[in-house]
């Protein structure tokens, strides 16, 4: 093998892993911009927990004296409470995450459809 052809090999499939940006600072920007988002999501899953952590401490310890008091926060917590369990199932059945595989999944059922015909068709015939 020459060792130009290794080069021009070389050369071209060097972006083709990971889809490698042009400007280095533009996919460091699109990271540390990733990194902001997940500390983000962090943060919030930390409070939802905390949240439901309280509120089943709440519910499980015998009434306070001040009744009304308790009782508005546990209805804040519960709402606290609701709000994260609604905001998580929505993050997991999100069609950002759903659009990959659905696709691809149409992509190669199509293609095993067309192959099951042209196969039944080459044995039939």
């Amino acid at each position: 093998m020459n060792p130009s052809y290794r080069r021009k090999r070389y050369h071209s499939q060097r972006g083709s892993v990971g889809g490698a940006a042009k400007d280095p600072e533009e996919s460091l920007a699109g990271l540390m911009q990733q990194i902001e988002g997940l500390e983000a999501r962090l943060h919030q899953l930390k409070t939802g927990l905390a949240n439901l952590v309280q509120l089943q401490q709440l519910e499980a310890a015998p009434p306070p004296v001040d009744g009304q008091t308790a009782a508005q926060e546990l209805q804040r917590l519960q709402a606290a409470a609701d709000a994260f369990e609604l905001e998580l199932a929505s993050q997991v059945l999100s069609w950002q995450h759903l659009r990959e595989p659905f696709w691809q999944a149409v992509r190669f059922g199509g293609a095993g459809i067309v192959l099951g015909w042209l196969l039944a068709w080459l044995v039939g015939g």
